[in-house]
């Protein structure tokens, strides 16, 4: 049995066998009438060696599930702190009238797999990028610990 801390308040015992797999989720500001929320994956078992087939093994699902999706930036970048990076931004018009931009960053650090994903409109997407970008800069590297495994 092995007890992790939830936050700053709850404790949760989970058994041999069990991992923590949470997803972290960090609302933002309310830029051009549309709420943003950033969110981070971590896969603390990579399946992947290389960036680009980590990204496509998550973006594949994405593209094969939406219609009409446009691609506006597929591809492997170096993040200022040094860490390689894959980024992935695509336009979707779900509805008439509503247009969205998703944007995607995977990044390997410490042998684990970082994926951030947040939504944007056209306007916010200039407003808020550089926000995210530096969000995702003050995570990486080394401010993340694996918990002790058993």
């Amino acid at each position: 049995m092995r007890r992790i801390q939830i936050g700053n308040i709850f404790q949760l015992d989970l058994p041999r066998g069990w991992e923590d797999q949470t997803v972290y989720f960090f609302r933002g500001p309310e830029e051009d009438s549309r709420e943003h929320n950033l969110m981070l994956i971590i896969d603390r078992h990579l399946q992947h060696e290389d960036i680009s087939a980590f990204a496509h093994d998550k973006i594949r699902p994405i593209m094969d599930a939406l219609q009409g999706v446009e691609s506006i930036k597929d591809e492997e970048v170096t993040l200022d702190g040094g860490n390689q990076a894959y980024e992935y931004v695509y336009k979707w018009i779900p509805c008439e009238g509503y247009v969205a931009f998703q944007k995607y960053v995977f990044v390997f650090n410490n042998g684990m797999g970082f994926t951030f994903s947040i939504g944007f409109s056209k306007k916010s997407l200039k407003l808020l990028g550089s926000q995210v970008n530096d969000i995702i800069e003050s995570l990486l590297p080394g401010t993340f610990q694996l918990p002790d495994e058993e």
